[in-house]
């Protein structure tokens, strides 16, 4: 039970000190929401493309959900981390008797509370745009608490490895979008150079953004949607086991 009740405080603090910040509520929260709303009217003014039979919006869709979970994961987690070990407060955890699971465990259902109610939000208007069938949702969640649990874990594997906020913040905000994009969320592969679709097999959210066109569209996906599973849960085991081993207190 005292454990518990550290864990609430814990989780209650970092709550408030992500939303206190702009930069991180801002492209975390509201950013997505901006995106999803431009390009839903913009789907108004371009025609549905004849090769993939669906409009902008439902193209677009994925991608800027997945956008919103990259946001969290990557300056929504790995930034205060960093800040963290930069101000000494990892340091003086380390010192007391709060347990490292316990701390890391509350910074983690930060995120998740953080990253459900951007999935929230994103369910209610894709059902709003019948883009998400109420007989599907159990399955959608359960894809999309896959892939958040993948971004928190390159969050921590990032705040790790970078020693200052402003180089992370920078380097990962410049690499958000092109991985996105790269990974067919936002930009048809097909008409892309070979090499970039080569490259976008390399890319771990190519196959979160495959599973969402199969399951949501129906489009013919690169690998049958088990597999995608498989590869994202190899994938972030991997790199779980990275973060474990490269993470730094001091």
């Amino acid at each position: 039970m005292k454990e518990m009740a550290i864990i609430q405080n814990l989780v209650v603090v970092g709550l408030k000190e992500i939303t206190r910040d702009p930069k991180i509520l801002f492209f975390s929260m509201i950013f997505p929401l901006f995106f999803l709303g431009l390009f839903y009217g913009m789907s108004f003014v371009i025609p549905s493309s004849e090769v993939m039979e669906m409009t902008m919006i439902e193209f677009m869709f994925p991608g800027i959900l997945m956008m919103a979970f990259a946001s969290i994961g990557f300056l929504g987690t790995s930034v205060p981390i960093i800040e963290m070990r930069q101000k000494g407060v990892l340091k003086t955890f380390r010192t007391t008797p709060l347990k490292e699971n316990t701390f890391v465990l509350s910074q983690v259902i930060v995120r998740l509370v953080l990253a459900c109610i951007q999935l929230v939000i994103f369910v209610v208007i894709g059902v709003f745009l019948n883009m998400i069938d109420m007989s599907n949702l159990l399955l959608f969640l359960v894809i999309s608490l896959l892939g958040i649990c993948m971004f928190l874990i390159f969050g921590f594997l990032f705040g790790g490895l970078f020693n200052h906020v402003e180089l992370a913040s920078g380097v990962l905000s410049f690499l958000m979008v092109p991985l996105i994009m790269l990974s067919g969320a936002m930009l048809p592969l097909y008409i892309l150079p070979d090499v970039f679709q080569t490259i976008s097999y390399f890319i771990p959210i190519t196959y979160l953004t495959d599973i969402y066109h199969q399951f949501l569209f129906g489009v013919e996906g690169n690998i049958p949607i088990i597999a995608d599973v498989l590869i994202i849960i190899g994938i972030s085991v991997i790199f779980y086991w990275l973060t474990v081993k490269t993470f730094k207190w001091n």
